[in-house]
């Protein structure tokens, strides 16, 4: 009876010892995958958390880019059964609306990890968070928001998939944005599910910095939504406007058109994404004309008032053509600059040694880059002296032979105008900690003093009358007054220049007598039009107006402007509306006459008698008149067809000579043989 009971138990605990054998076979050998990762989901280990991007933000503290903190849910089809698959399917349908078959598709087709919701809001991830189910686990999943879209995109540039910048400040501050990863080590229940944390070996991650732009976020838009316009108005290829503070260097606002969506960067080409502004180099056109003019007025080479012989605006200078757009007889100094004579222009850099030409330049900025922040920036081109031509200069007085970024000319423009100063451009306003305390601040950082501060201050004047009775009249306010220079320069395209292709520019500043700002705006090959009075000009009005609008301490005193719509201001009307096509002119050879520096004028002025002033345009015949100190009146606009006193009369101090004129003239009106 005893032995019969031992067998029984021996066979028991056999049996016991069979079934535990085969049930270690079965966790060892056949499920050993599962049960390890099962293992490897309980076991006490440390997990990496990943550390919040800081934010970018405008100078106002608008944020520009931010980090959300999503969550993306992973089912491993290795650990889980049908029924597991059903009830997952079922509350992912409920929670986002779509099909129950959609996501069981999704895990039974998928091998291992299978994401089958990405990047899923907070408010959401917390009730699926909730879901207790073998196989079934989420990751956080940060996602890089840019609230504006294309808002400043090639400013702020972009991350990629793991949040690491790509371009612009997102990438040259990636650093400082990036923040560190933290560690914490869980301990979780025999479900997976945690329900402590080691905190004696856990380290906390630590959000990343913040960078605060000198961006204003309205101009920004003012600036990008009036260029797309200009763009369109003018059927242009592409288009670049910046704006600066003249006074320390900072960037307020930069444009590219066309630009793209950094938050699907992936999407647009390689040139959508190009920073033009910083990339791309182009000849600057007649915007180079006061650049010369301060050179000379530095170096007391020329006076503002002087007479210049522009030869009815066509001279021949080492068997080369140089024209101008609107033929003259005689300018000014300042005429020269109003009416962006290239003969005038080209004659008074004559005067500058290739050398000091070279210097001035060079200590503008032109040839170097500017070293802003953002990265990938063209130093341009400026050729030494000793690689000068004969016709070099006077090409480069009026912006050919060597070419500039957008970002370099404003740079240059606004020492030209803020006293004569250069500043280094920057972007980057400060840096502060998640806490909002001052990591680090920039200050404007002057390079070197290119002239003199009553030169600035007579360039400043000057470019008013560009504005005012100019080629630039497209540009003017009601209420405030601005200067500022057009340019239209021929593209050059593999070393040759194209026919109806140019880069038409204005740069231009307000207010005129104490300027706050300088915007730039380029129009890469507009259709419609060409010059950049009648292209860019209209652009930078639109853009001042809706910034007075806007900004009511970039002009606090206003007053409407009244003018009078002067004989000459119509002329000049006329002028600027001409389609004449000289540039298309500038490499004609020709056997003619050599270009002179100081050329007397083709009409004989004598002191004390009167010049003969018929067939000549009106412009002109007040520019003598007034050197000689004729009083004069006039009827009609155009040409002088007639004078009240004869040519070679003495004049006295009480002479006052009657001008008729007519827009179109002909010798039998004239009675001349």
């Amino acid at each position: 009876m005893i032995n019969s009971r031992a067998l029984i138990i021996t066979g028991f605990v056999f049996l016991f010892f069979l079934l535990l054998l085969a049930k270690l076979f079965s966790i060892q050998i056949l499920k050993n995958e599962y049960y390890t990762l099962v293992a490897e989901r309980q076991q006490n280990k440390p997990r990496v958390i990943r550390a919040e991007r800081g934010i970018i933000k405008d100078c106002n503290g608008e944020v520009l880019s931010f980090t959300r903190d999503n969550v993306s849910f992973f089912v491993d089809t290795r650990m889980i059964n049908e029924s597991q698959i059903d009830t997952i399917s079922k509350v992912f349908s409920k929670t986002f609306g779509k099909p129950v078959s959609y996501y069981k598709k999704i895990i039974r087709n998928g091998k291992r990890n299978v994401c089958i919701e990405r990047k899923v809001l907070m408010s959401k991830a917390l009730h699926l968070k909730k879901l207790i189910i073998d196989g079934f686990f989420y990751e956080e999943d940060f996602t890089r928001v840019y609230p504006y879209g294309n808002l400043a995109a090639h400013v702020i540039g972009y991350v990629n998939r793991e949040l690491k910048g790509v371009e612009g400040i997102e990438k040259v501050y990636d650093e400082f944005l990036a923040g560190k990863d933290g560690r914490y080590l869980f301990e979780r229940d025999v479900m997976g599910k945690i329900i402590s944390v080691d905190e004696s070996h856990s380290i906390p991650p630590v959000p990343g910095n913040n960078v605060v732009l000198t961006i204003n976020k309205t101009y920004q838009k003012i600036l990008q939504e009036e260029l797309i316009a200009g763009m369109k108005k003018y059927n242009g290829e592409s288009g670049v406007g910046i704006i600066m503070n003249p006074n320390n260097g900072a960037i307020l606002a930069l444009a590219n058109v066309p630009d793209f969506d950094p938050a699907n960067y992936n999407l647009f080409s390689a040139t959508e994404r190009r920073n033009r502004a910083l990339t791309d180099t182009y000849e600057p056109g007649s915007t180079m004309k006061p650049f010369v003019l301060s050179i000379l007025f530095n170096e007391k080479l020329a006076k503002e008032n002087e007479l210049i012989d522009v030869e009815g605006g066509k001279i021949t200078f080492y068997r080369t053509s140089i024209t101008d757009t609107h033929p003259h007889d005689v300018l000014t100094v300042r005429e020269v600059l109003e009416q962006s004579s290239n003969v005038g222009i080209a004659k008074l850099s004559t005067r500058i040694s290739d050398e000091l030409f070279y210097r001035y330049l060079r200590n503008y900025g032109f040839g170097n880059p500017t070293y802003i922040e953002i990265s990938g920036e063209a130093e341009g081109y400026l050729k030494k002296p000793k690689n000068f031509s004969k016709l070099s200069k006077a090409f480069m007085s009026f912006g050919y032979e060597f070419s500039v970024t957008p970002l370099q000319m404003i740079t240059a423009f606004s020492a030209l105008i803020n006293g004569g100063v250069l500043y280094k451009p920057y972007v980057v306003e400060k840096i502060t900690n998640p806490n909002g305390e001052v990591v680090s601040i920039s200050e404007p950082k002057k390079i070197r003093r290119v002239i003199d501060e009553k030169v600035s201050h007579k360039i400043r004047d000057m470019m008013i009358g560009v504005v005012e009775k100019g080629t630039a009249t497209a540009a003017q306010l009601d209420y405030v007054y601005v200067g500022g220079k057009t340019g239209t320069s021929q593209k050059l395209v593999n070393g040759k220049y194209v026919k109806g292709k140019y880069n038409s520019s204005f740069i231009g500043y307000l207010p005129a007598e104490n300027p706050q700002i300088v915007c730039l705006i380029l129009i890469d090959s507009p259709e419609i039009a060409k010059y950049g009075g009648l292209v860019a000009a209209p652009v930078f009005k639109n853009i001042a107006n809706r910034l007075l609008e806007y900004d009511l301490s970039l002009a606090p005193t206003r007053k409407k402007i009244v003018r009078k719509k002067k004989l000459i201001e119509q002329l000049i009307a006329e002028d600027v509306n001409t389609k004449e096509n000289y540039y298309d002119k500038f490499f004609n050879p020709t056997n003619e006459k050599k270009m002179l520096p100081d050329r007397p004028s083709k009409i004989n002025v004598q002191k004390g008698v009167m010049p003969d002033l018929r067939k000549m345009n009106l412009r002109d015949a007040i520019v003598i008149m007034n050197g000689l100190g004729i009083k004069y009146k006039i009827n009609g606009s155009g040409y002088v067809v007639s004078q009240s006193i004869e040519p070679g009369e003495k004049l006295t101090s009480s002479s006052i000579c009657n001008i008729k004129c007519q827009l179109n003239i002909n010798r039998k009106v004239l009675n001349l043989n």
